[in-house]
């Protein structure tokens, strides 16, 4: 890996390549990775009474998403649309890309959550979109369509 890069682990809207371009620039590479004893959820409070995405340990789940390889300048810029240090932190977990390589990246953990929040719809769509552009397991992309909206 270059000098001065990270791997950041999208699980949610981020796992659209435009939208991670728009907020931060052009990633370096990419590629699909899960993270084993994660489950997703939407538990953390977003304006109007949603939920966001957040991860949170579960024994035996998987969360798929996208690693990003970003600049340390592309990951700070990151942070500033994810609301660190108030709303999200970073945190390092340890995913396993398509070819079974366990890789060290930065997530987003939410800071404030509450149980029995429902995604947005326009969100939720958001994230299946980012989903299927990478082809992620048509098992967990069917999961994600089972997701009822607020």
């Amino acid at each position: 890996m270059a000098p001065n890069t990270v791997w950041y682990f999208a699980y949610a809207s981020n796992m659209r390549r435009a939208q991670v371009e728009q907020r931060a620039g052009v990633p370096a590479e990419e590629k699909v990775a899960r993270l084993d004893n994660y489950e997703l959820n939407f538990d953390k409070i977003a304006r109007g009474g949603t939920g966001t995405a957040n991860i949170v340990p579960a024994d035996g789940k998987v969360v798929w998403g996208v690693l990003y390889r970003l600049t340390q300048q592309q990951l700070k810029a990151l942070d500033r649309f994810e609301g660190v240090p108030d709303h999200y932190r970073r945190s390092e977990v340890s995913v396993v890309d398509e070819q079974g390589a366990r890789i060290g990246a930065q997530v987003y953990l939410a800071r404030k959550v509450r149980k029995g929040l429902k995604p947005d719809r326009l969100y939720l769509q958001r994230i299946l979109q980012g989903a299927e552009e990478h082809r992620l397991p048509a098992d967990y992309i069917e999961q994600l369509r089972k997701i009822t909206p607020a």
